[in-house]
């Protein structure tokens, strides 16, 4: 199954002039990797490093890489494969000619071969909103290894072959107060429409605002500029936890979504990789909301949907939930039908099928195990009741299984 969903990103790649290959453990040959331009203007240009970078990649990781050239690179081995998915250079910035002759002077590139580096940059796909792309690989690594089960490592190169931490603009005093108070209040403005987007799980609005504001200078209040941006992010993650709780989310989806994001903030090595992590933590709150959100149901019903979404293993019945909540049968069932709309075994053997559908989509474990990891040991009970709910057995629907289906979601991303 997983081959089908590389296929469908492969495609989407290409079709919007992104290379992407796909290269056989140990990797020798990597001339490909950057269109050949390190051999062209380098002589004596020897890839060792890249060579060890890629054959020592870690599982369940997902690698965003920027080289000296400002082209960035999604690096990733599929999982239970020998081979690793290199998708790139792209470029995230218009490379205008004063950008592309900064580029030159800072790699001590020589006049004559200027040329060739404007006619690489000609040859790639560029993307001002990287958000957009990187949301594609967050998607995917969900799908191949399970949500929040893998690992994303940002970094940047720091010459032709060792990673480095590039320069990013930060709010200096400018010595025009109007200017200082209008920048000062365009951020406190997007922050509130940022926030206000996540509360309403809106993703495509949360993502432009994050995008306006990565392009805003952020105030330096500490000497150690890495720490301000780690700061500010951690800030940031307590901002949405709040608003997802007032959004309904019960805080057991909240601690692991926000515990996740801190783990992952604290990782980071440089600016660019902070404001990176911002589209991330957004992307995860609103669908966090969008998924948990329980603010229109009584509290009794919020812990009963709570529970079941908790453990789909666990004994889920009318009877063991009206005596775990030490209330009636009866009412317990009228009022989550009337919160709801459907009663309340509809509901549990809906989330138990729906998440069957997903782990027949996204792994290869056998129906029978399966069935038990959504609470339904009897697989002859589990078969029936999947083919009630979705009209074909479970073996049918993981054959019938297409791109074109199951993964029309990746259509909705808008590269232009």
């Amino acid at each position: 199954m997983s081959k089908n969903i590389l296929s469908f990103v492969q495609d989407l790649l290409e079709s919007n002039r992104i290379p992407v290959h796909f290269a056989t453990l140990p990797c020798d040959d990597i001339a490909w990797m950057d269109c050949g331009l390190r051999a062209d203007i380098l002589p004596d240009y020897k890839p060792n490093f890249t060579h060890n970078y890629l054959n020592n990649l870690k599982e369940k990781t997902i690698y965003q890489l920027r080289d000296a050239f400002q082209c960035s690179y999604s690096i990733l081995r599929p999982p239970d494969s020998n081979t690793v998915m290199v998708c790139g250079p792209v470029l995230f910035e218009e490379m205008r000619p004063s950008r592309m002759n900064e580029i030159a002077a800072k790699i001590q590139l020589p006049p004559e071969l200027h040329t060739v580096l404007q006619s690489y940059y000609l040859r790639l796909a560029s993307f001002p909103v990287p958000a957009v792309y990187y949301s594609i690989f967050l998607t995917l690594g969900n799908y191949l290894f399970g949500e929040n089960q893998y690992e994303t490592i940002y970094q940047d190169l720091n010459d032709m072959n060792e990673w480095y931490e590039s320069y990013s603009h930060h709010y200096r005093s400018t010595g025009d107060s109007m200017m200082n108070i209008e920048m000062i209040e365009m951020r406190y403005a997007l922050e509130s429409q940022l926030l206000d987007a996540v509360f309403s799980g809106n993703e495509a609005k949360a993502m432009a605002i994050v995008s306006k504001l990565s392009s805003v200078t952020l105030p330096c209040r500490l000497s150690d500029e890495l720490r301000d941006c780690k700061d500010y992010t951690i800030t940031f993650n307590t901002l949405f936890r709040k608003k997802a709780e007032e959004a309904g989310v019960h805080p057991i989806h909240i601690d692991l979504c926000s515990n996740h994001h801190v783990q992952l903030i604290e990782q980071v090595t440089s600016k660019d990789q902070c404001r990176t992590i911002w589209s991330r933590i957004v992307l995860n709150y609103c669908r966090l909301i969008r998924k948990h959100t329980l603010k229109d149901y009584s509290l009794l019903t919020q812990k009963l949907i709570t529970y079941i979404n908790s453990d789909l293993t666990a004994d889920l019945s009318l009877k063991a939930m009206s005596e775990w909540l030490n209330v009636n049968a009866s009412y317990l069932s009228t009022l989550f039908k009337k919160e709801v709309g459907i009663p309340l075994t509809d509901y549990v053997n809906r989330q138990r099928i729906d998440q069957a559908k997903k782990l027949l989509i996204v792994t290869e474990l056998p129906t029978k195990t399966i069935a038990q990891q959504c609470g339904i040991p009897d697989i002859y009970y589990f078969s029936r009741l999947f083919k009630k709910r979705t009209g074909v057995t479970p073996k049918l629907y993981r054959e019938s299984v297409t791109r074109n289906h199951d993964l029309q979601q990746y259509k909705d991303v808008d590269f232009n």
